[in-house]
């Protein structure tokens, strides 16, 4: 580049073409070429995005896109709490909200719908009212519904509220990032866009140490801790609602987009913006651009007027319209790889997660299982039992007039046992079956032991009085939620790091070559399923998985709003959002059948989707020089 075009850049000259896919024109929207108040002709597009350029860079960067920042980064900790907390409530709303193996499916499912749902909607919400608006729009409502789960008794509401809560928090991901990438100068934004994603592994940490200080760490606690009116893990929803209340605070005393306020033919009022970030990052010098500089009226694009009144048909027509503009030419490349690199992200960050808890449990119950006491042979007459019988199996023995009282049977067997005379009260189980055994002039006082716990037994004159609870789940005592901890710290940690660290590298270099290079370390990486034999290697293999892939969903957003004009970015990136919450639910169906199947075919799936986005990153334009 000789000296001139330098020059030229970097006072925002060099500015894209309506009809380039990353600035350009479409259906629906004319461009008015005409003279501005500059006096020089000018395409009405190219003033918008080349005068945002000027000023924001000469409002610089610093104190004023750091608060943004943080501010928006209480956001980003909500939609990472959202998809966290599940894994820590389940095994008490399992026992409380009584919910078997479908059940527990459909909870997981029903936030990723949600968030599918409300992503394609807020999208087109900040295009239309803005990004500030529509974000604290979108965290009211989450926080609305969130707050509203905290106190819902059945498995019907609790399931609806958490649904209305992962439609508002989805608002997240599509507004935050075009927010703070409008407020930063080009040369800066990747950093701070790094650095608003490293709040997403900084919430699931919040969410972990909340957990862990506030919940019950083994299945004997919660099933104590449940007979409480306002349990734990109510408690644990209860706080995971701080990050929203505070970043809707912080957020509606920050300025709206500049970018967006231009686009929306309110230059008044981002001029106003302007001079606000400078004074907060330049106190010391006065800004340069006045009235004067603002473009004109044919700098601003003619929207089309829709007569209809009713919203039902203007939102039809607004959804007609930015799907036919992300499918024009202008588009549609662009479009479509960044819609297949959403979908193989999704498949293989939603995978691995899915993957490693399957292992890791699998891991912990073939230890449990090794550790297992055998009794067999045995007879017990007039014995008093009273204290917890945790894994252990009986087999051909006999229980003759004794008494189980006030105690918990976890993970045990009988088989081929004779139990006669024998009475339980006030006994609780997890884990437990009676097989092939006869069961005769017992009592059963004040259990959870019914039918479904007695496998082909021969049941003579026995007295059935008074269960604790008609729930018919088998609910588990082993729960591992301290493993969980261990794992989310595993991962999260070193991912603040290297978040930031990507936004540094992403500029220096081209977004394509990075991103091909960390699907090839993925690739690479994805060898160490093979080899997942303990806890410890779960946690090297899968964390480092998940830094990378979390990395190339960061250098995947960036690109994203790069790709589109400001009036279809956040659009477009809700789409491809919804993209990646939908195919997430397919990842999860996916994994848990690989993970029954065999550990070769995990890997070689898991290396398979590497391989294939390693040339569709190659496809995917640098827009490093493009100007928003």
């Amino acid at each position: 580049m000789n000296t001139k075009e330098k020059m030229c850049e970097e006072s925002a000259c060099l500015v894209p073409s309506l009809e380039n896919p990353q600035n350009g024109s479409s259906s629906g929207f004319r461009v008015v070429t005409n003279r501005g108040s500059s006096g020089t002709t000018s395409n009405g597009g190219d003033a918008l995005v080349g005068f945002h350029e000027d000023a924001i860079s000469q409002a610089a960067a610093g104190k004023a896109q750091l608060l943004l920042c943080i501010a928006l980064g209480f956001a980003v900790i909500a939609d990472a709490s959202e998809l966290s907390l599940l894994g820590y409530i389940l095994p008490a709303a399992e026992l409380q909200l009584c919910l078997d193996d479908h059940r527990r499916e459909w909870l997981v499912s029903i936030t990723h719908l949600a968030l599918g749902i409300g992503a394609l909607c807020w999208g087109f919400l900040g295009d239309k009212v803005g990004r500030k608006r529509g974000l604290i729009s979108a965290l009211a409502v989450g926080g609305l519904f969130s707050t509203v789960s905290t106190v819902m008794p059945t498995y019907g509401t609790f399931m609806t509220a958490r649904f209305g809560s992962g439609l508002g928090i989805a608002g997240v991901m599509p507004l935050a990032f075009s927010y703070l990438a409008e407020t930063c100068p080009r040369a800066t934004r990747t950093r701070y866009m790094s650095l608003l994603y490293s709040f997403w592994p900084a919430g699931a940490l919040l969410t972990s140490a909340i957990a862990h200080l506030t919940l019950p760490s083994n299945g004997a606690e919660i099933v104590s801790d449940n007979k409480e009116h306002w349990s734990s893990w109510h408690k644990f929803l209860l706080l995971n609602i701080l990050p929203i209340v505070i970043g809707s605070i912080f957020i509606s005393t920050m300025s709206e987009s500049p970018r967006y306020l231009l686009e929306a033919a309110r230059e008044m009022e981002a001029l106003e913006v302007y001079q606000k970030l400078h004074k907060m990052n330049k106190s010391r010098t006065q800004y340069g651009l006045t009235e004067l500089e603002l473009p004109g009226r044919s700098a601003y694009r003619e929207r089309p007027n829709n007569s209809s009144r009713n919203a039902l048909r203007i939102m039809y027509d607004t959804l007609k319209e930015t799907f036919q503009r992300l499918l024009s030419p202008s588009y549609f490349e662009s479009t479509v790889t960044l819609l297949l690199c959403h979908f193989l992200m999704s498949v293989l960050y939603m995978g691995i997660s899915t993957y490693s808890t399957l292992v890791i449990k699998d891991i912990n119950d073939a230890q449990f299982t090794e550790l297992k006491k055998h009794v067999i042979n045995e007879n017990y007459t007039g014995t008093v039992f009273n204290s917890t019988i945790e894994n252990v199996q009986y087999t051909g023995t006999v229980f003759k007039n004794v008494t189980f009282r006030h105690m918990e049977f976890s993970h045990v067997e009988f088989f081929d046992c004779i139990f006669e005379g024998a009475e339980f009260s006030n006994v609780k189980s997890s884990i437990t079956y009676f097989e092939n055994s006869t069961i005769k002039d017992c009592r059963f006082f004040d259990t959870d032991l019914s039918e479904r716990h007695f496998i082909n037994c021969n049941m003579i004159n026995n007295t059935f009085v008074s269960l604790l609870s008609s729930c018919m789940t088998n609910f588990d005592y082993n729960i591992y939620l301290e493993d969980l901890f261990q794992e989310t710290v595993s991962w999260a940690s070193p991912m603040l790091l290297a978040l930031c660290l990507t936004g540094f590298l992403l500029e220096a270099t081209k977004r394509p070559a990075v991103l091909i290079v960390m699907f090839v370390l993925i690739f690479l990486t994805s060898i160490g399923i093979f080899f997942l034999t303990n806890f410890t290697a779960v946690l090297i293999v899968c964390g480092i998985l998940k830094v990378l892939m979390i990395c190339v969903l960061n250098v995947i957003t960036v690109v994203t709003i790069e790709a589109f004009p400001c009036n279809l970015r956040c659009s477009a990136h809700g789409i491809l959002c919804s993209v990646y919450h939908f195919t997430t639910l397919f990842a999860i169906s996916l994994y848990n059948y690989l993970s029954q199947v065999s550990v070769i075919a995990s890997g070689v799936t898991t290396m398979t989707f590497a391989l294939i986005g390693i040339p569709l990153a190659g496809k995917l334009q640098d827009n490093s020089k493009i100007l928003l």
